[in-house]
């Protein structure tokens, strides 16, 4: 009895081993270069723009990407939702903005009043604003449901009408 228990539990074991984890690496964040393109594939495509505002040596931008933003991206649940992308803003890096003009990344931020990271913006095609920005990160499991609603609100911002059509009922 105690040998079969034992069989059993090794056994088990190994299967548990051989069993495929749940990673994200390998998984990015398009970091932008360019946000009048973004600009316009959000207008195209009606979905807002997530612009995660972030920094190279950040363990708060890091935990965000990692607990939150990549395994959303790897969930495939939110490609008809969000336009997500990423700016690092210590990097001297510069983008072209949604007005078509080059400028370092950290000046682009701080036009958004960004001076904060991790902050995340809910942008239309624009670059206006749609939806209060998220600045850090505290409990993971709660700013999922917060990042959830907001990426919600944002969408409705931009398809009212469909939102109001699969609200209405006939």
């Amino acid at each position: 009895m105690v040998r079969n228990l034992t069989i059993g539990c090794l056994v088990g074991f190994f299967l548990l081993l051989s069993c495929p984890t749940f990673s994200t690496e390998g998984i990015r964040i398009p970091i932008t270069t360019d946000l009048q393109k973004d600009g316009r594939l959000s207008s195209q495509r009606q979905l807002p723009i997530l612009l995660m505002v972030s920094q190279d040596h950040c363990p708060f931008c890091d935990l965000m990407k990692q607990e939150i933003l990549h395994p959303m991206m790897l969930s495939g649940e939110y490609e008809e939702k969000i336009i997500m992308r990423e700016i690092l803003i210590d990097l001297g890096q510069d983008i072209t903005n949604f007005e078509g003009q080059r400028e370092d990344a950290s000046h682009f931020a701080h036009g958004y009043d960004v001076h904060l990271s991790p902050t995340l913006l809910f942008l239309n095609g624009e670059g206006s604003e749609i939806r209060k920005r998220m600045i850090g990160i505290n409990t993971v499991e709660i700013f999922s449901f917060y990042l959830d609603a907001a990426i919600d609100e944002a969408l409705a911002e931009l398809k009212p009408r469909e939102t109001a059509k699969s609200v209405a009922r006939p």
